[in-house]
Parts: C-alpha cells; structure tokens; sequence
C-alpha cells in the first residue's frame, strides 16, 4: 500500500516513516514540500503518470504552499481523488481544521504524533478507500447491466415493429413482413442470435 508522505520537517518525516515502516508499511515515499509532492502525483498532467498511493499524510503549515492549498489542489484531479488525505497538524482551531476539511482531507492527526493514533487512522483511511472502490465497482456494474438491458428492450421493440400483427385476432402475418426492413434489423444487429438458415445464394 502506497502512502505518500508530505513534511517540511526531516524529523517528522523521519518519525512518521519510521513508525509506518515497523508497522509493517513498505511502500512509503517521503517529500519535504506540496510541490514536491505534485510532482510525484504528476499534477501538471492531470495525474496521468502519478505515483501509486493509497493515502496522503500531508503536513499542514509549510513554506510556499500550506497543507490546506495542497488538498484543495489535489482533490481538484479526477484522477486524484480517491486518494485519501490525512492533514497532520499542531494546529487544533475548529475553523482551521474544517478549512482543510473543506478541501478535501478525510481525517487529521494532531502533533507531537502518537504511534497508536497515527495507525489508527492510516488502518482506517485504508478501509474506506477500499469500501469506496468496491462501491464505484458494483455502481459501474449495475449501470453496465442497466444499460445491456436497455439495449436488449430496444432491440425487442424495433423487431416488433417488423412483425405486423391483426388488432383484433392478434394474429401474426409473415407474408406482409417488409423483407427489406428484416434484412436491414438483421445487419444493423451482428450480435443478435437468430436461427441459423443457410440460403441458396451462399451455398454456391
């Protein structure tokens, strides 16, 4: 799991790195600042070639650019924002941390970092990620299936157009069908199984 470490602070990089890695956490990249943090998310190119992550730990004060405006741009990304971020911060006022809410963090870790609390959510960062994905999934699955059926009843439909049937005795009268407008369902419609009836001409 790939987790993405943002600090302009070596010893709090080294911190955090150092209890993600005993805890069992091996793919972790380290960066000092939110720029450098774009380029291993590829932001100048709509995160077509980022990093693999699973999740953010992103400092909030820094120089240049605060942790706050970092989110804000990330979570701009489409390809971006699954990526959970956890905002670590010294910080505790209640409009700060909704500013950084309001950008798009998911949760927030209080400074000096405690190894217990910092699991915790990384655990629980990592669980909503995956339920998350797994929702987008079955969404994308149902509306694949909701689209194959509304194919399937347009099909039907048009077909039984070409079936002319007596209003009263609802009979139907193949001798009227349009040979024309058949032959032409039955080539717009490749993938359609119909019985399989060699004619004359394709025979010689």
């Amino acid at each position: 799991m790939g987790i993405l470490i943002v600090d302009d602070s070596p010893d709090e990089r080294l911190l955090l790195h150092h209890i993600l890695k005993n805890a069992g956490y091996r793919d972790l990249v380290t960066v000092s600042s939110a720029r450098d943090a774009f380029t291993q998310l590829d932001l100048d190119h709509a995160g077509n070639n980022a990093l693999s992550l699973d999740l953010i730990l992103m400092d909030i004060k820094m120089p240049d650019l605060d942790g706050v405006e970092a989110c804000r741009r990330i979570k701009a990304v489409p390809a971006l924002t699954q990526i959970p971020i956890i905002v670590v911060t010294a910080r505790s006022q209640k409009d700060f941390l909704q500013a950084a809410f309001d950008a798009g963090a998911e949760d927030y870790i209080r400074k000096p970092v405690e190894s217990v609390e910092l699991l915790a959510r990384v655990k629980s960062a990592f669980k909503l990620k995956q339920e998350s994905e797994a929702r987008k999934s079955w969404e994308e699955e149902v509306t694949k299936t909701i689209n194959d059926l509304d194919r399937t009843v347009t099909d039907m439909e048009a077909l039984q157009q070409l079936i002319p049937v007596c209003p009263t005795c609802r009979k139907s009268h193949p001798s009227q069908i349009s040979e024309a407008a058949l032959n032409e369902y039955a080539r717009s419609h490749p993938r359609m199984k119909f019985q399989s009836l060699t004619c004359s001409t394709c025979t010689t």
